[in-house]
């Protein structure tokens, strides 16, 4: 639960920034309990990331119980083994360490962020979180009102409503529908009971990757991991079966209104998986269509030369399961039909044409070039490399993915759209206010 990076390392983090490499390869290797790990040592200066993923994302929620992961997740640091949450923050401070908790869809999270020289502490203490959380009945009543609280705020932000409202529908009778903080009925009636069954059902170490960048090698890691694990239990149950969610069969719209100066939309369908096949074709049709900001196709098309839109943008969702294709833009009310349609007609546009040479060019130096500047430190590193073994893409993933965006050829990008682009199946949830037409 406790956020951002401590004063005392933001020197070290920033140096960190330029000693990059594209051609990052990690050690990957199974611990002895059925943990993967992803190692990248760099010793040029005297810190670690441990960033620990665990197959606990609120998918695994019940529909009745929703909110339980998220819960779950930001209990841990509030007190473990015997340790309350005070004493946890309070000894972490005092190395100028950083242990941060969350929980996506697909997974949770727990970030430790460490010098060198506190590193046998600071695991011992993110070990103890993740392993022997201690579920205090005051600290569950605490965290529970703080996340009532968030849920209520959210309600009133129309961007969080309307992308909430597309995946209600998108993704109805699938898990995705839900949102990871629940809603505010279920998690009224969550219990202790419920947070404690669901720890014990998936925070298991055969669920778990630990992606680790900095001054750490492999048998300090493996060390470190057999001293402060040895009591964490590996599951004999396999994880749940969630099967892919199903496409939309025709077009579909939801208005709701709400006392907004502008209309939210939120457009799209179902996209591609991160693991499928064709997802960097994918990945490079979308940044001409709407992933390269000031040069993308919408912005081009819907704001400059239409003026409907104060923003707009697209994205295919890089998930576990089949996710969405999103485009998101904000308008005048009275404009949100005109922009909706104008819209469609750049998809349409889009899927019969495809991209012009110029276009792909463009899209395949920047998404190349700009590649090795999100490796900068070993945060985003150990960031990558979870998001790498998560979706099984391989330990050369680093190397193998600007080579992979360079050979797209303008028939594959061509061929993605007419593929993956269905503006006659598009899901369009607007949220806006109630005397607009």
């Amino acid at each position: 639960m406790r956020k951002g990076v401590p004063i005392f390392l933001t020197g070290v983090l920033m140096m960190a920034v330029f000693q990059a490499r594209a051609d990052i390869v990690p050690q990957v290797f199974t611990a002895e309990r059925g943990e993967t790990v992803w190692l990248v040592t760099r010793t040029s200066l005297p810190f670690v990331v441990i960033k620990v993923l665990v197959r606990a994302g609120s998918v695994y929620d019940t529909d009745d119980k929703a909110g339980v992961a998220y819960l779950v997740s930001q209990l841990l640091p509030e007190g473990a083994g015997d340790m309350t949450g005070p004493q946890i923050s309070q000894a972490l401070d005092y190395m100028g360490s950083d242990l941060d908790t969350g929980c996506t869809k697909e997974y949770a999270t727990l970030t430790l962020v460490t010098l060198k020289e506190h590193l046998k502490e600071s695991f011992r203490i993110l070990s103890l979180v993740l392993s022997r959380p201690a579920f205090r009945e005051e600290d569950f009543e605490r965290v529970r009102k703080e996340v009532l609280g968030e849920l209520l705020k959210e309600e009133e932000d129309p961007g969080t409503v309307a992308s909430r409202a597309f995946d209600e529908h998108l993704f109805r009778g699938h898990p995705y529908h839900r949102p990871e903080k629940g809603y505010y009925k279920t998690v009224e009636s969550i219990t202790l009971k419920d947070v404690k069954g669901f720890y014990r059902r998936f925070y298991r170490p055969n669920f778990s990757i630990f992606s680790v960048a900095g001054d750490i090698t492999r048998k300090e890691m493996e060390g470190l991991m057999d001293v402060y694990l040895k009591d964490w239990l590996p599951s004999d149950r396999p994880l749940p079966s969630i099967p892919d969610p199903l496409p939309l069969g025709k077009t579909e719209k939801v208005v709701l209104d709400k006392a907004v100066t502008q209309a939210n939309i939120v457009m799209g369908h179902l996209g591609v998986k991160r693991g499928h096949p064709d997802f960097v074709k994918v990945y490079v049709m979308n940044q001409i269509l709407g992933g390269g900001g000031l040069t993308s196709r919408l912005f081009l098309k819907v704001r400059e030369e239409g003026g409907y839109s104060y923003s707009v943008y697209s994205y295919f969702q890089p998930s576990y399961w089949r996710g969405a294709f999103k485009i998101v833009l904000q308008t005048k009310n009275d404009q949100a039909q005109a922009a909706i349609d104008e819209v469609v007609e750049v998809l349409r546009d889009y899927k019969d044409n495809g991209p012009t040479a110029q276009e792909l060019e463009d899209a395949k130096r920047y998404l190349t070039g700009s590649f090795p500047l999100r490796l900068d430190t070993n945060q985003e590193i150990a960031d990558y490399m979870a998001f790498a073994a998560l979706h099984n893409l391989g330990p050369d993933y680093f190397v193998r993915f600007p080579k992979e965006i360079k050979a797209v050829s303008l028939e594959d990008v061509k061929e993605a759209a007419r593929e993956y682009l269905h503006p006659d199946r598009l899901l369009e949830v607007v949220v806006k206010g109630p005397s607009s037409p």
